[in-house]
């Protein structure tokens, strides 16, 4: 019985193991993917690179920005132009994800 119950609990914390590993990898593409996002389709408009515009706020004013709503509403404030027409809401999710890992209060810079 003994064996049975350790058999069950290792296959248990592996497939917990495998999961967030997935997610982490998930994570990361998407992370990759607000990069590409800004660099190809805001960039110019915005007069300024993702890296700069990451560093604007650190992790915590970037979460507080995203959990009120208005996210989407920085951003197109931050740019020179007019960017809210660009912008899709599906694309959220990724840019924010982008901007959590290289906010100012990280140390990380992306590849850009």
């Amino acid at each position: 019985m003994k064996k049975l119950l350790l058999i069950f609990s290792v296959m248990t914390l592996s497939l917990y193991a495998e999961a967030t590993t997935y997610q982490t990898q998930l994570n990361i593409k998407k992370v990759h993917h607000g990069q590409t996002i800004f660099r190809t389709k805001l960039q110019r408009k915005c007069g300024f690179t993702a890296s700069y515009w990451a560093q604007q706020h650190t992790q915590d004013e970037w979460e507080e920005l995203h959990e009120n709503g208005v996210f989407k509403n920085e951003l197109v404030t931050m740019c020179k132009r007019n960017v809210n027409n660009i912008i899709q809401d599906k694309w959220m999710e990724s840019l924010y994800l982008f901007v959590v890992e290289y906010a100012k209060d990280t140390g990380r810079r992306p590849r850009c």
